[in-house]
């Protein structure tokens, strides 16, 4: 099963969850090369290729870094979310910018598979997001 396929099985549940966490930030360094710790203090560099609602990550070209021993290479890895300390944002990325395009998204998809969401209600949502954004700049 693709990454694009299985985007759409994900639940309702874990849709309504990528509001309510950052993980919609770790879903837009989907395809961005970075590095995640462990709470085990293994560090894995690699391209991220899915995310889902429980912060699970799927990798790819993977370098697995074990402290005091020398690093492996994988071809793909699967990361447990409950076992993530730290993930690593490239500096080339808009985080601010990366968010808002997820949540937006979110709110796309949850329509289409759906959940009733009104036009006005996601355009007000949009625009205080941008009113907040603004007033920090």
């Amino acid at each position: 099963m693709s990454a694009a396929e299985y985007s759409k099985t994900i639940t309702g549940w874990e849709r309504a969850s990528f509001e309510r966490t950052l993980s919609c930030m770790l879903k837009g360094l989907e395809g961005s090369t970075t590095t995640v710790e462990l709470r085990s203090e293994i560090q894995i560099t690699g391209r991220v290729d899915h995310v889902d609602g429980l912060m699970n990550i799927a990798m790819s070209d993977v370098v697995y870094q074990k402290p005091y021993q020398p690093p492996c290479k994988f071809d793909n890895i699967k990361i447990h979310g409950r076992q993530i300390r730290f993930v690593h944002i490239p500096d080339h990325i808009n985080m601010q910018k990366v968010i808002t395009r997820q949540l937006d998204e979110n709110r796309h998809d949850s329509k289409k598979y759906g959940t009733k969401r009104r036009e006005h209600y996601v355009h007000k949502k949009r625009k205080e997001r941008e009113r907040i954004l603004n007033k920090s700049q």
